[in-house]
């Protein structure tokens, strides 16, 4: 009788919502096909990547997400791990410069920074759904753990996951209702940290991006060239695109980063304006589907969870299309699903699995 009721909730399936993420998820795995082909280890690694993704996301039904809203050290010790391994991984070798990876046997290597952000959403849900009210201790505690990760980030350094975690620590603060004198105390405290960083924490290359960027918005100097080639490849490529494989900047390798920071890019340059148009729409989807449930649920813990996991899909979402127009700085940040890239992927089905499983059990 149990199985047939785990059966039961491991079938019961929002299809729609699945079949948007497996668009885009598709739609990455075709471009990065027609790009390196499909005999290529890039493509065969996403496509393992992709299953894997994929089996954690069904596996909604086989556990119950209350476990972090009851009970506190599920959710504090997830969060200690993640910090302990930001520090294993300052440790490890730099890859292009940047200590982001923690390499285990077999040539195995994940990012420890996409298990962190996930950690610090479930924390920060059970953490303020768990208090009275918006009390300045209880923004400052919380304050405290995102910017450690935050530190610890920069320090690999990963400008962009940084700005990540900054965004979803601020989506739960202002979901937790912040007074006046709060909002005021947070962004002095905000424009003090980032004054430090810039002067003592970013990396040369990183305020060359910045700017960079900054002169391009102000029409002096030139764009660089990684942005340039992206509005090259994005402007070609017409409404139905070059077709599969074809298209000069992503096949002949003069777009840089083709397969993760400018994955977009090399998409549209291939399939052109409709396949633009058809991933914000699955996007606009997914998103109205977390908010809509959100709004539905007398759960606070859910609805943190929800707010925060919405605010570091959207910030991922809205940073690489930006990047990728030249409307904003180049990050590193991947595209939801479309980018290549293992770590990213199956924490972003694991937070979809936490929300497909609040889903059943919430409404």
């Amino acid at each position: 009788m149990e199985r047939r009721k785990g059966f039961k909730s491991f079938t019961k399936l929002d299809l729609p919502f699945f079949t948007a993420i497996i668009v885009l998820a598709g739609f990455g795995l075709l471009s990065l096909a027609g790009q390196a082909g499909l005999e290529s280890l890039f493509f065969k690694k996403q496509f393992i990547f992709f299953v894997i993704g994929m089996l954690v996301f069904l596996s909604a039904g086989l556990f119950d997400y209350r476990i972090f809203r009851n009970h506190s050290f599920p959710s504090a010790f997830f969060l200690i791990v993640s910090i302990f391994l930001l520090f294993l991984t300052l440790q490890a070798a730099p890859v292009r410069g940047v200590t982001a990876w923690l390499h285990l046997p077999f040539g195995i290597s994940f990012e420890t920074s996409e298990i962190a952000k996930l950690a610090l959403i479930i924390f920060l849900a059970r953490y303020f759904s768990s208090r009275p009210g918006p009390a300045t201790l209880s923004l400052i505690i919380s304050g405290l753990f995102a910017f450690l990760i935050i530190f610890l980030v920069f320090l690999q350094p990963d400008l962009g996951s940084a700005v990540i975690i900054l965004m979803i620590w601020l989506g739960g603060v202002f979901l937790a209702g912040l007074t006046k004198k709060q909002i005021l105390f947070a962004l002095n405290f905000l424009i003090i940290i980032s004054l430090i960083i810039s002067v003592f924490v970013l990396e040369p290359y990183q305020k060359l991006r910045i700017t960079s960027f900054l002169r391009g918005i102000s029409g002096e100097g030139r764009e660089s060239y990684n942005v340039l080639q992206s509005k090259i490849a994005i402007g070609s490529a017409g409404f139905w695109g070059w077709g599969f494989g074809s298209g000069s900047q992503a096949k002949f390798g003069i777009l840089p980063e083709a397969t993760s920071d400018f994955a977009l890019a090399a998409l549209v340059e291939q399939f052109g304006f409709a396949s633009f148009g058809l991933i914000l729409a699955c996007y606009f989807f997914i998103l109205n589907r977390l908010f809509s449930t959100a709004l539905r649920l007398q759960d606070n813990f859910s609805k943190f969870f929800i707010a925060m996991f919405s605010v570091y899909l959207f910030s991922h979402i809205a940073i690489n299309i930006g990047m990728n127009l030249g409307l904003l700085p180049v990050t590193g940040l991947p595209l939801p699903f479309i980018s290549y890239g293992g770590s990213y992927f199956i924490s972003l089905c694991a937070g979809f699995a936490i929300f497909e499983n609040i889903r059943r059990k919430a409404i």
